[in-house]
């Protein structure tokens, strides 16, 4: 195993028989990163495997993450709802949800401003058709109190919204699989492990490699979130007085890091108790 381990990653090369057995017994405990390698290159998912043997990860310091709006924990009281290609259809059940989230999502904001539709319910039909956009509503009981906007399109979109240069004669170039933006905002604990989880789970299951993930936000503690996942800060700027973060991740950065593990886990975890 040892060999197997120390030829097969640049990490793992001073590996020795007496570190591997430390591991083996538990004496020794090797570092998050080499964990994750070692789960990789023995083609288990460490997430699953997380989740299998019930691993404790560091606990995140939730105070620092999400506006505190303090409710009793409740699998039965919370729940989500999508709105996707799939439920088209369903639109105006949504519709009141959609309008508290236009009220203070700024990125929601910014992209009806560019693409100069002023109808709501018009907007949300082409972000679902054009960029295959999903929205997801987190409820406690009947009140809203997390979402995200997942949309697919290329690269050049996210330099076009920042520069407030959008065309929209261009809805179908900007269409596109290779890049993933997110708006997101959570009240509580629960909403946010459950959102940021659902959105890293979505984002590591994709099969293209090269695919980046788009976070965009205007709250402080969310943007220390980009931090602790080692995103880069793309575009950071004052829009509607407002300081808006756009940070761009890398499947690496995800799979290696405590803070996605801890929400992708916690996320998984929640869905079973279900």
């Amino acid at each position: 195993m040892v060999d197997l381990l120390s030829n097969s990653s640049p990490k793992l090369q001073k590996l020795d028989n007496v570190t591997f057995s430390r591991w083996e017994r538990g004496i020794t405990i090797p570092p998050f990163r080499k964990q994750i390698e070692v789960y990789q290159l023995l083609e288990v998912d460490p997430i699953d495997e997380l989740i299998e043997l019930d691993i404790k990860l560091p606990v995140i310091e939730s105070g620092e993450y999400f506006v505190a709006d303090h409710y009793l924990e409740s699998i039965e009281a919370f729940s989500s709802d999508f709105l996707n290609r799939a439920n088209i259809t369903d639109i105006d059940l949504f519709m009141s949800d959609i309008e508290l989230i236009i009220a203070y999502d700024l990125y929601f904001q910014r992209l009806m401003i560019a693409f100069r539709i002023t109808d709501l319910k018009e907007f949300t039909l082409m972000l679902i058709k054009s960029f295959n956009a999903e929205i997801m509503c987190c409820k406690y009981k009947r009140r809203l109190i997390g979402h995200s906007i997942i949309i697919h399109c290329d690269s050049d979109f996210i330099t076009d919204i920042m520069n407030n240069s959008i065309d929209d004669l261009k809805i179908d170039l900007y269409s596109g699989i290779n890049s993933f933006v997110v708006s997101f905002h959570s009240s509580t604990l629960s909403s946010f492990e459950f959102t940021i989880g659902n959105i890293l789970n979505k984002y590591m299951e994709i099969p293209n490699l090269d695919v980046k993930l788009y976070l965009s936000s205007i709250e402080k503690s969310t943007h220390k979130l980009f931090l602790k996942l080692k995103a880069k800060v793309k575009y950071n700027e004052l829009y509607n007085n407002e300081n808006q973060k756009t940070a761009e991740l890398s499947k690496l950065d995800v799979s290696v890091s405590r803070e996605a593990m801890y929400l992708i886990t916690a996320f998984r975890r929640k869905h079973y108790e279900k």
